[in-house]
């Protein structure tokens, strides 16, 4: 884990990704908890990085951690990457660590499966939260330059494939101006690509819904251009 003393005066934020075991019912059991405490220019404060001894040899159960497990054995030789015994005390500790930051806003791309399906729930009390993947669609998602780039280089969503993606691949991939990036799915990896998607968005200075998941968002954007 690493900290940075800033100014105190700013507004902060977490970004948090988890990688897990266990299907799409009920809570997942987060075998890696990472994520950045930064703000809204995307200086990082603090971070963290844990792996959790109790759910890690449950990694064949999830569908990345059979391409990722390597990365696992690098980051330990690292020094990147620290095992904490219970999941528990991960969530723990990084609540700790938001109460000392004065974290005001909690968030993840997809914000529905990390703080509704997995125990980071906890870190919503008393918080607030952004949810990245519908701050993103709201901002990005209704662009002709978005769909020109999605549609060129062939990022389409899951299932039918009708539309443009909603991914953290595919958003990173157009700020970035880089139709090969690939996801890692790991969780500090994608954290960081995910504070960088949250910095592009707010530099559009366009409004955006806040304590939303993007399933339960009311409202519509136009997408451009299906296939």
């Amino acid at each position: 884990m690493r900290e940075e003393m800033i100014p105190m005066n700013k507004i902060t934020y977490c970004t948090l990704d988890t990688e897990t075991v266990g299907g799409a019912c009920g809570n997942n059991d987060i075998y890696n908890l990472s994520g950045i405490v930064h703000d809204r220019e995307g200086n990082y404060l603090a971070t963290f990085n844990f792996l959790v001894a109790e759910h890690f040899n449950r990694i064949d159960e999830a569908f990345y951690g059979k391409k990722t497990f390597h990365r696992y054995g690098e980051m330990l030789a690292k020094g990147e990457i620290t095992v904490i015994p219970t999941e528990a005390e991960a969530i723990s500790i990084v609540n700790s660590l938001l109460n000392f930051y004065n974290v005001k806003y909690v968030m993840a791309f997809n914000t529905a499966f990390d703080y509704t399906k997995t125990h980071c729930s906890i870190l919503l009390e008393g918080r607030e939260f952004i949810d990245i993947q519908l701050m993103a669609m709201q901002i990005f998602g209704g662009r002709k330059s978005y769909s020109d780039f999605c549609h060129a280089n062939n990022f389409r969503s899951k299932g039918k494939g009708t539309q443009c993606a909603s991914s953290a691949e595919a958003y990173f991939a157009f700020i970035s101006n880089n139709p090969t990036f690939e996801e890692e799915h790991t969780a500090f990896a994608d954290s960081s690509i995910e504070v960088q998607i949250f910095v592009a968005c707010l530099k559009a200075h366009k409004k955006f819904t806040k304590n939303c998941h993007w399933y339960d968002f009311g409202g519509k954007w136009k997408l451009v251009r299906k296939w």
